[in-house]
């Protein structure tokens, strides 16, 4: 038997040649291509070196920025030995206790361009018995200053706090009194 062919006809390379049908050697402009991709890559390139710059100048900024590294944080580059952890609290608090009770019990300049100085609480207590508290100058000019009546422009919360009168003379023998408002029986 033989094989049968499906396609019979075998067409030789010159049968097959169509003069009407060809390509043009002119339809892609290489040079217009190639110029674009280069330009492209420039642009690329020019854009990543300025974004680089760009990121460094915000790096620099935010590095100025940045807080003090405290000095029992770990060297940079370095992992930190341990957890700093307060391992003796009932002696950290003695010690704190101690230093307060040392300048609660001393004499010292708190500010000393200022005048103001700390002394011992016994001493200060036998301080103000002796002299007293200071008062201000020319203080009893407002008949309400150091009493509990609100300020004006302040909340009262609705309540009426009642404001102390200065104290009325006494009326003049013999004149006349107004009526309280009590009923003798």
């Amino acid at each position: 038997m033989t094989p049968t062919d499906p396609h019979p006809h075998h067409y030789s390379d010159a049968e097959m040649h169509n003069e009407a049908v060809a390509h043009e050697a002119t339809d892609i402009n290489i040079r217009a291509l190639v110029s674009f991709a280069i330009g492209l890559a420039v642009i690329v390139i020019v854009s990543a070196v300025l974004m680089a710059l760009l990121w460094r100048g915000f790096e620099s900024q935010a590095a100025g920025r940045d807080p003090q590294i405290s000095p029992i944080a770990a060297p940079a580059g370095q992992k930190p030995a341990g957890p700093q952890l307060l391992t003796d609290e009932p002696g950290n608090l003695r010690k704190i206790r101690a230093e307060e009770a040392q300048k609660l019990d001393s004499y010292g300049w708190v500010d000393e361009k200022g005048g103001v100085a700390h002394v011992p609480i016994e001493d200060a207590k036998k301080l103000l018995v002796q002299h007293g508290v200071p008062v201000r100058t020319g203080a009893a000019e407002d008949p309400r200053e150091g009493t509990n009546a609100s300020a004006y422009g302040e909340s009262s919360g609705g309540r009426g706090i009642p404001v102390p009168k200065a104290p009325a003379a006494p009326p003049a023998a013999g004149a006349p009194q107004a009526p309280t408002g009590e009923v003798k029986k």
